[in-house]
């Protein structure tokens, strides 16, 4: 008796005692949709902005001031060697300055042509959320930050608004900085 088979056809009966072992078995797993995105404070609003929006976070680097610039332009940052303008989202969005702490960071955005760091006062991480979390009626919001706000999260009792960065950056009033 010729124990030794042919290769292929040695291929073929692990194929078919494969599939006839895998019957009942789940032929796909459905992977579930979810948001993701990078959760930030200011003041004592919780935010989100999409994952794709946010280039990388930093410390709050030594910066040399602009002068004629409007009060929540910080200055300039010098990052690996390229210059990155500073602004105070709190100040601009007409509150009060950011004061700097452990937690302050600033969020590097680029859009377009434009390459700029937001100082919040805290970075609160990676976020995500699942599409039953999203909310269609949010309380009431400071009438600044409502223009930059396409929709929010629910999430364990808190409102995560999602503050688009693209709407910022094309924003004439975020771009005109000169007092």
């Amino acid at each position: 008796m010729n124990h030794r088979k042919h290769p292929l056809a040695l291929l073929r009966d692990i194929e078919q005692r494969s599939l006839q072992n895998t019957r009942g078995l789940p032929q796909r797993a459905e992977a579930r949709v979810r948001w993701h995105g990078i959760g930030f404070r200011i003041g004592n609003i919780t935010l989100v902005a999409p994952l794709t929006q946010v280039h990388e976070i930093l410390h709050y680097p030594k910066l040399t001031l602009v002068p004629g610039t409007l009060g929540w332009v910080k200055g300039l940052a010098n990052i690996r060697g390229t210059l990155l303008p500073v602004m105070d989202l709190r100040g601009y969005l007409g509150q009060s300055a950011v004061s700097l702490d452990t937690h302050s960071r600033i969020m590097v955005i680029q859009q377009e042509n434009l390459n700029v760091g937001l100082l919040v006062d805290e970075v609160l991480g990676l976020k995500h959320f699942d599409p039953q979390e999203a909310v269609t009626r949010v309380k009431k919001l400071n009438e600044a930050v409502k223009p930059y706000i396409q929709g929010a999260f629910l999430q364990s009792d808190q409102t995560w608004y999602v503050f688009n960065m693209a709407t910022l950056a094309e924003a004439p009033q975020f771009l005109q900085v000169a007092v």
